[in-house]
C-alpha cells in the first residue's frame, strides 16, 4: 500500500514504477497547484489563429476545435467532482497550437492529475475523429484497410467529413500518422508544480499574457530567430556561438562590461550600478554574463530602465536540434526587451572555452581551475564579455533557423 506523507511542499509518496514524472518523489494525487502545457501534434494551428491590430488588443480567434478544447478543459472540475476530485481552474489560455492551464487540486484525489489530463485529451481526440476524420467508403464485401492505430488508410479514405472547418480538415493527414491530436510526450503532458511564494501570480500573469507575447513574436521575427552559427571575430580569436536577439548591438561604438566580485558589499554594488546606468543612458550597450548577485542586480536595473543588453548565457539555449530549441523564446523578464530589439543572448560553443586565448586568460586568474569546472566556465564567460566590450568585433552568420 502506498505510504503518503504531507510536507509543506505537498503530498509525497514512493514513485510508481514505469511512470515518468517531472518530480519523481511527488505524489500526483495530492494537493498541489500545477501549470499544465499541452501542444498539438507538429504544432499545427488546430485551435485557432492570432487576431488583433496591436499587442494591446491581441487575442486568439478560436476554431471549432479550439472552442471544444476550451469547453472540455473548463468542464473538468464539474466532471471530476462526481468522482470525488476537488479541482479548480485558476487560469487557462488556448493558443493556436497549444494550451496552458493552471490547476489547483484542493484535496487529495483517488485519481492522479495525469489521469485527469488524459481523460480531457482523449475526449478532444474523440471529438476530432467524429467531426473531421474522412469517412471510409469501400464495397460491402471488401474490408477496410487500417493502420496500427485502427484508423482507415488510403485507398480506403474518401471525402473529408462535411462537418468542421477547413483548419481541422487540413490536419487529417497529420492526425493519420498517430491517431491523436496531441504532440507525443512520455508523461502525456508537461507540468510544472508551483511550490514557491509568488510563483502562482507570475504563472497566471504569464498564461494570460500569451496572446500579446505571440503578437510581438509574429511582428518581430528577426529578433526571435535562433541563429546557430554566429561567428564573432575578435583580436583574441574566432568564436562560434548560438544567438537570439538584435545582432547589431555588438556593432554599437560604445560598450561596457558588468562584472562584480562576489565579495562586494551592497553599497559597492549600488555605486557600480549608478555608474553603469549613467553610461547606459549615454548610449553604451551593457554586456554581462550576469553570474554574481551584484551582476544580476545591475543587469536587472539596466533592463528595467529600457537600455540595451548583451547577455552571455551560463546555462545556454536548449539542446541542439531538440524540440525545445525549435520553439525557444526568452523568458518573461527578457521577452519584451527582445521584441523591442534591446536584447542579444549569446551562447559560446564548447570550442570557444577550449581556445588558447580563453584558456590562458582563465588560468592567469585561476591556475588550478579544472577545464570542466563551473568556475572555469564562469571565468571564461567574463573573459569573453570583457573582450566584446573593448574590442572591435566583426559579426557574421553562417546558419540560422
Amino acid at each position: 500500500m502506498t505510504q503518503l506523507e504531507y510536507t509543506e511542499q505537498g503530498w509525497r509518496s514512493t514513485p510508481e514504477e514505469g511512470r515518468h514524472h517531472r518530480e519523481s518523489l511527488w505524489n500526483y494525487k495530492g494537493r498541489a497547484v500545477y501549470h499544465i502545457t499541452l501542444a498539438v501534434e507538429q504544432r499545427y494551428h488546430l485551435f485557432g489563429e492570432l487576431a488583433g491590430n496591436s499587442e494591446d488588443d491581441a487575442f486568439i480567434e478560436l476554431s471549432e476545435m479550439g472552442q471544444y478544447v476550451k469547453k472540455t478543459f473548463r468542464g473538468l472540475p464539474d466532471f471530476f467532482l462526481q468522482k470525488g476530485c476537488d479541482i479548480r481552474i485558476l487560469q487557462m489560455r488556448i493558443m493556436p497550437d497549444h494550451l496552458h492551464i493552471v490547476l489547483h487540486v484542493r484535496q487529495p484525489m483517488s485519481k492522479s492529475i495525469g489521469e485527469v489530463i488524459r481523460s480531457a485529451k482523449s475526449a478532444c481526440t474523440s471529438h476530432y475523429k467524429r467531426t473531421y476524420l474522412p469517412q471510409p467508403t469501400a464495397p460491402s464485401n471488401q474490408p477496410l484497410l487500417k493502420n496500427e492505430q485502427g484508423l482507415p488508410t488510403a485507398p480506403s479514405l474518401a471525402q473529408p467529413s462535411a462537418q468542421g472547418d477547413a483548419c481541422g480538415k487540413h490536419f487529417c493527414r497529420i492526425f493519420a500518422t498517430r491517431g491523436s491530436i496531441w504532440e507525443y510526450m512520455r508523461a502525456g503532458y508537461h507540468e510544472r508544480i508551483l511550490h514557491c511564494d509568488g510563483q502562482l501570480d507570475r504563472m497566471i500573469a504569464y498564461v494570460r499574457d500569451n496572446p500579446r507575447r505571440l503578437w510581438l513574436k509574429r511582428h518581430n521575427p528577426q529578433f526571435f530567430r535562433l541563429r546557430k552559427g554566429v561567428i564573432l571575430d575578435s583580436q583574441q580569436g574566432r568564436w562560434e556561438c548560438r544567438a537570439m536577439g538584435n545582432m547589431f548591438l555588438l556593432s554599437f561604438p560604445f560598450r561596457q562590461q558588468v562584472q562584480c566580485s562576489r565579495s562586494l558589499s551592497q553599497s559597492e554594488i549600488d555605486a557600480r550600478k549608478a555608474v553603469v546606468l549613467r553610461l547606459a543612458a549615454q548610449g553604451y550597450v551593457t554586456i554581462s554574463a550576469a553570474i554574481s548577485e551584484g551582476e544580476k542586480q545591475i543587469v536587472r536595473a539596466v533592463r528595467e530602465a529600457g537600455h540595451p543588453l548583451v547577455i552571455l548565457l551560463k546555462d545556454g539555449f536548449p539542446a541542439k536540434d531538440s524540440p525545445h530549441e525549435r520553439y525557444y523564446k526568452p523568458s518573461g523578464i527578457y521577452f519584451d526587451a527582445c521584441a523591442e530589439g534591446r536584447l542579444l543572448l549569446l551562447e559560446p560553443f564548447d570550442s570557444v572555452y577550449a581556445s588558447p586565448a580563453i584558456a590562458n586568460a582563465v588560468y592567469r586568474k585561476s591556475p588550478f581551475a579544472p577545464r570542466n569546472s563551473q568556475r572555469y566556465r564562469f571565468l571564461a564567460l567574463n573573459t569573453i564579455a570583457n573582450a566584446l566590450s573593448k574590442e572591435e568585433v566583426r559579426v557574421s552568420v553562417e546558419q540560422h533557423v
